[in-house]
């Protein structure tokens, strides 16, 4: 009796160790976290205040290294707009993405080299505009002494009349002398623009649009705020929060390998290590919501692949395949255990990727 007993305890064990802990199939990993994967929409714009104190907003940099969009308010100034992905860590609401995702940042020295071309720009310009009033002042000079004679009078003398026509001669050439005056006022102003004392600021507006939901405007994804974002610059990743501080019911929360229910199979170590040639299933929006929309809303998508390099601790390379957007997406074991966070392409192929490593991860969720 007494061995009966021990034997369906131990296969009661085994159940419930094989249910917790087991490998698993990605599609079945995927029908499981699907729904824990959001779609991130980045809403952003950049400001850059001179020297001087004077502020131009702009949307970003085009294909020849300008500022697009400049505008002289924020008002007015046009957003860009970037996808990403991310994916809920807690019950409150809080999902984990890479910082470049919520905070694109812009080099300084390709905003100072543009501000260096436009403050030469704007000079030559106001210069030339110079010549041009110099040019008018001098034509309606001649236009006056065309219109003035010497006259002789036996009583009077010599004497001078000019064409009433000369007043406005006359008005017109103080107006411009006040022009240049302004416009060398301005030179002045731009050549005491230091263009390495430019201090440039990013302005996001995060909302995350949920798997299997309809999307088809920017107010049809849910508002977030940016809890922090990682000091290390080795580190890309970033804690978002929803605006209501409350994970949806449905949604998966990810977590990483725990301790419990693994007497019978691999320890926490061995399946948090990421060893050559280990599997991982990636679940993230590639493309943003150009390959997410389907007839039945958007939805996340599954890609696997093996790590490819002995890991270094700062970062692991899979031959997971991936497009733009994806960036912010889980990376979990063939236990659908979270690993790792993707984070970054290799420029020419789709076929290396990198990762942030756990322990990254986990030192950042701590702070």
């Amino acid at each position: 009796m007494m061995k009966r007993i021990t034997y369906i305890i131990l296969l009661a064990a085994l159940v419930l160790f094989t249910s917790c802990l087991r490998e698993k199939k990605p599609e079945e990993i995927y029908n499981e976290q699907a729904s824990g994967v959001v779609l991130v929409l980045n809403q952003f714009y950049y400001s850059a205040t001179l020297s001087d104190g004077s502020t131009i907003y702009f949307s970003g940099l085009d294909e020849d290294g300008d500022l697009k969009d400049i505008a002289f308010s924020a008002d007015s100034v046009q957003r860009s707009m970037a996808f990403g992905t991310a994916f809920f860590v807690d019950g409150q609401g809080s999902l984990l993405t890479n910082r470049h995702v919520v905070d694109p940042i812009i080099a300084k020295s390709d905003v100072k080299g543009y501000v260096k071309k436009l403050v030469k720009g704007l000079k030559a310009i106001t210069e030339y505009a110079q010549s041009a009033m110099a040019e008018e002042y001098q034509s309606l000079q001649e236009q006056i002494n065309a219109n003035t004679s010497v006259e002789y009078n036996e009583y009077l003398g010599y004497y001078t009349t000019e064409s009433i026509e000369n007043n406005d001669l006359r008005r017109r050439q103080s107006e411009l002398s006040q022009e240049f005056d302004e416009a060398q006022e301005y030179i002045e102003q731009l050549e005491a623009i230091d263009v390495n004392e430019i201090s440039i600021q990013t302005y996001s507006e995060i909302g995350i649009a949920y798997h299997d939901t309809y999307v088809t405007k920017p107010g049809d994804f849910k508002p977030c705020v940016v809890v922090r974002t990682s000091q290390d610059q080795d580190v890309d990743l970033a804690l978002i929060r929803l605006k209501d501080k409350t994970t949806p019911s449905r949604a998966h929360i990810f977590s990483a390998p725990k301790d419990e229910h693994n007497i019978f199979g691999p320890s926490k170590d061995e399946r948090e290590k990421l060893a050559l040639n280990q599997s991982l299933v990636l679940i993230g929006y590639n493309h943003g919501v150009q390959l997410a929309a389907t007839q039945e809303g958007i939805k996340a998508q599954l890609t696997t692949g093996n790590v490819s390099q002995q890991p270094d601790g700062n970062r692991v390379m899979y031959t997971i395949p991936m497009l733009q957007g994806s960036s912010g997406s889980p990376v979990v074991n063939r236990y659908g255990e979270l690993v790792a966070v993707n984070f970054a392409g290799l420029i020419g192929t789709q076929s290396f990727n990198f990762g942030i490593p756990l322990k990254r991860i986990n030192d950042f969720l701590k702070q």
